[in-house]
């Protein structure tokens, strides 16, 4: 906000606001933020609450319009990609996202640009999803959404792969920025980020 502005708010005349104490004020709130978050998970209450919680600060951070948790599993020996956290918005409700067993959505890993974040472990940044090679419109398509931009990373456990958070549609901008990129979460060891461009 800018000075003028805050001193509309408070009524004060610009002279006698501290700034300095404004902005220790924003990291505060930021800090309560990650408290809050990390002692869910020290507490194990429910990792889904904890996760949902990252999915609707992340969605804010880099203006999604919604974001989605596909966890990877193992049937039959054959990996897969299965939806637990689907259509999170920062209005959402956790009891709206998660997705029980018989409702799932699965991607065989050969399957979207979510199968080919959990096949090359990178992530990827999709600025159009007609021009990838990747995109299958199946769930576009079985819930009537119209996907149009993709940022997608996977998540991983040391080396072994968990699962893949995909942030669909920027809502500020014609796609997702490499300032996007750096936002989004990035799994232990540091893959590089690639484009859509790298993958075609």
């Amino acid at each position: 906000m800018s000075p003028s502005s805050i001193s509309k708010i408070s009524g004060l005349p610009e002279k006698e606001i501290d700034f300095a104490k404004l902005e220790e004020l924003c990291r505060v709130e930021e800090s309560r933020i990650m408290f809050d978050l990390i002692k869910d998970m020290q507490e194990n209450i429910n990792m889904e609450k904890v996760i949902f919680k990252i999915l609707k600060r992340l969605g804010a951070l880099i203006h999604a319009d919604r974001c989605s948790l596909f966890m990877y599993r193992q049937r039959n020996g054959i990996g897969e990609l299965a939806t637990r956290l689907f259509n999170v918005t920062t209005n959402s409700v956790l009891e709206d996202c998660v997705v029980p067993p018989d409702s799932e959505i699965v991607y065989p890993l050969d399957l979207g640009i979510v199968g080919n974040v959990a096949l090359t472990k990178k992530n990827v940044n999709v600025k159009d999803v007609k021009q990838s090679q990747y995109f299958s419109s199946f769930v576009d398509e079985l819930t009537e959404y119209e996907t149009r931009n993709v940022l997608a990373t996977p998540i991983h456990n040391g080396k072994d792969l968990v699962g893949v958070i995909m942030a669909l549609n920027k809502t500020t901008g014609p796609h997702f920025t490499a300032q996007d990129e750096d936002v989004s979460p990035e799994s232990p060891g540091g893959d590089a980020h690639s484009t859509a461009d790298d993958s075609e």
